[in-house]
């Protein structure tokens, strides 16, 4: 179910990876309730999401298997060792009372798990590192553990009176821990190592057990016990083989949906920016007229201020396409200071520019306009060494309007200003 889900996620992002391309973020004309971001973020492209196939292969704790974008690439594996840790202070105490309760009758409690609790301390010490050494010292330390529970079985078979009660003395707590052990190594580990370390361990637990067993005084049947209970191991070690492989797809399937969604928000932004000034290009732009004139109203005006640059071709063939560029990029950095966070600053094209300004009026856009053309001069001379003025038209929307007569009008009015002289705001009543 867990792969499923992980899967239909992946298909999920894979379409959106196409669908967000319509409208910023998937609001403005697809929800008509809901205001579309329209500050002009320009965001940069992260760090290239690896290809699902460098994400299997490793075990969980050792920081390799990259559960998806926007984590760090440890932090899966800090979260599985705290829950290994968690375990141990959970299994502290139940240790300590088993001490006060059975140490007077059992020796390898009572000398045997002091030392053990110490040593489950450390461990957990280890798992909480976030150091690339912790999971080699914790792996060192689970080595530890397993010779440990080795050497408890073997010990208590010896001192047992015959097979039937050193059989019976294995039970619970020996044989528990080594199914524990397993577990731990499949999280340490990659499934294809947890697999030959926990089968040669299950060989040694089984191995030694049976050869411990065959000293004692009817061992006949504890030792096909033994035998069953090293088959036993060999099923769980493959049960958490199988679990470790569904782990490791759905990895993949939860990194290809991070990495489907890295992809669709670096397509939004090429859909939607323009690569030169990191505004917003005109598909941006003509949405959102379309979406502002579907909202203005006597409680929300919007207005449009369009700029031309005055004779910017002679900037081009006189100072270099270069600076040119440079000119654009200054306009860009001035005007995104001027104007409003909720405006929309876009280039629509060559010299031209666009600023969508909804709550206000076209007195007040004409007073936008007007701050736009005494900053940019001054700015691009001390950028390019050249002073380029700009002509501007304004306009407010009309309810309903389309984009593209929102700006057949008010390129209209930028034409005028031009026309009578440029370096100047004509509105319609202008």
């Amino acid at each position: 179910m867990t792969i499923v889900a992980a899967q239909a996620l992946l298909r999920d992002h894979r379409h959106r990876a196409w669908d967000l391309g319509r409208h910023d973020g998937g609001r403005g004309p697809t929800a008509p309730g809901r205001q579309p971001d329209r500050r002009v973020v320009v965001v940069g492209v992260g760090e290239p999401v690896r290809r699902s196939s460098e994400v299997g292969g490793r075990g969980l704790m050792d920081g390799h298997g990259a559960p998806g974008a926007g984590r760090q690439p440890d932090e899966l594996a800090v979260l599985a060792r705290r829950v290994v840790a968690l375990g141990i202070a959970v299994c502290v105490p139940v240790l300590i009372g088993i001490w006060f309760t059975d140490a007077r009758n059992d020796p390898w409690v009572r000398w045997g798990y002091p030392p053990l609790l110490v040593f489950l301390a450390a461990f957990a010490w280890v798992l909480l590192q976030r150091s690339r050494w912790a999971v080699r010292a914790a792996l060192v330390t689970l080595v530890g553990l397993e010779a440990w529970w080795v050497l408890v079985a073997v010990g208590r078979i010896a001192e047992a009176p015959d097979a039937p009660s050193a059989w019976a003395s294995l039970v619970p707590t020996p044989m528990l821990d080594v199914a524990v052990c397993l577990i731990v190594g499949f999280l340490f580990q990659a499934p294809r190592t947890a697999v030959l370390h926990g089968g040669a361990y299950a060989v040694v637990v089984t191995g030694s057990i049976a050869a411990a067993l065959t000293r004692q005084p009817d061992a006949g049947d504890s030792v096909w016990l033994a035998v069953r209970y090293g088959v036993y191991l060999g099923v769980f070690i493959g049960l958490l083989y199988v679990l470790s492989r569904a782990k490791e797809r759905v990895a993949a399937a939860v990194a290809e949906a991070a990495a489907a969604d890295a992809t669709a928000s670096r397509m939004r932004e090429m859909a939607y920016r323009d690569e030169l000034t990191g505004l917003a290009n005109r598909r941006r732009l003509l949405e959102e007229l379309g979406f502002q004139a579907g909202l203005v109203g006597p409680g929300h005006p919007v207005s449009v201020v369009y700029l031309d640059l005055d004779h910017f071709k002679a900037v081009n063939d006189g100072l270099g396409h270069a600076v040119g560029d440079r000119v654009l990029q200054v306009v860009a950095e001035v005007a995104t200071t001027v104007v409003g966070p909720d405006d929309l600053l876009a280039r629509l094209g060559g010299e031209e520019f666009v600023v969508v300004v909804p709550g206000t009026d076209q007195t007040g856009a004409v007073g936008l306009a007007h701050r736009l053309r005494e900053s940019l001069p001054a700015a691009i001379e001390a950028a390019v060494g050249e002073r380029v003025t700009a002509s501007y038209g304004v306009v407010a929307l009309v309810p309903g309007e389309s984009p593209a007569e929102a700006l057949r009008q008010v390129d209209g009015l930028m034409y005028r200003a031009k026309a009578a002289g440029r370096d100047r705001v004509v509105t319609v009543e202008g």
